[in-house]
């Protein structure tokens, strides 16, 4: 997966609006098109309808995933002979306060392998929402929607998916092949032409953290990855991110509140 599309679902934020199960919709269900400032999500259970989003026509099927991302101009309409029936959920996507839909490009339909699963998954959003007035509801909300955006990201055809800007990719790429090496702001602004101080608050707006931040969080899951996955020494781990491994074992121990020997420890014997 492209390094900027990873950061941004990692750091993906899902607020619900609202959501129901139109069983079927409303006698004069439908609209012209105009915009929201919300993300709808659609699952198609049966019935005759039409999705005009951005000037494209889908004609709905049972069994189709539907993401209607915020901003699109969006048009739909029933039959009135056979409505459609439908689970749908309004929603805001933000990462770092940007909406999802302007920085990575989600597929439109998806065709459901196992429609079972994802009424299910509809089913609970509901029953998570009949209960918002505990503390839990929320958070079983936003649990749900995660759920059913990563159904949508598995399933997402073949280029379909993909960031918006190709610039946030291509830091992220040299981060990447470049983690054994000393990385400083410096380094980086100069690759990609930016001032130092500008470059600092551009990535922070991309990816909600400072490039070094940024730089420390990937080592350390690197360092994690290779303790549980390799057989190499601590010193050949701490070269292979660009540190020495007294440095290393501190940052480690900082952050997970465990030395890398009883991290690889601990995960071996789970």
């Amino acid at each position: 997966m492209d390094p900027a599309l990873r950061e941004h679902l990692r750091r993906l934020d899902l607020d619900l609006l609202m959501a129901g199960h139109a069983d079927p919709v409303p006698a004069g269900w439908g609209r012209e098109a105009r915009t929201d400032g919300y993300n709808r999500i659609y699952l198609i259970l049966d019935g005759v309808g039409s999705i005009t989003l951005d000037g494209v026509e889908y004609l709905p099927r049972p069994g189709q995933l539907y993401f209607l991302p915020a901003g699109s101009a969006l048009a739909f309409s029933s039959s009135k002979e056979r409505p459609l029936r439908k689970y749908w959920a309004n929603f805001t996507a933000t990462v770092a306060g940007r909406e999802l839909a302007s920085l990575v490009a989600l597929p439109r339909v998806v065709e459901v392998e196992d429609p079972p699963a994802v009424r299910e998954m509809f089913t609970r959003l509901l029953a998570a929402g009949r209960g918002a007035t505990q503390v839990t509801g929320p958070l079983r909300q936003r649990a749900v929607l995660m759920e059913l955006t990563a159904y949508l990201v598995d399933h997402a055809p073949l280029g379909s998916l993909r960031p918006l800007s190709q610039g946030p990719g291509r830091i992220l790429e040299y981060i990447d092949a470049h983690l054994a090496e000393v990385l400083t702001v410096g380094r980086l602004a100069e690759v990609f032409h930016y001032n130092p101080t500008y470059f600092i608050t551009y990535f922070a707006q991309l990816f909600g953290v400072s490039p070094n931040q940024y730089i420390r969080q990937l080592r350390v899951e690197r360092v994690k990855q290779a303790l549980i996955h390799t057989e190499q020494r601590i010193e050949e781990i701490a070269g292979a991110v660009g540190w020495e491994a007294a440095y290393l074992s501190r940052v480690f121990r900082q952050v997970t509140s465990l030395t890398p020997t009883q991290y690889r420890a601990l995960h071996r014997a789970s």
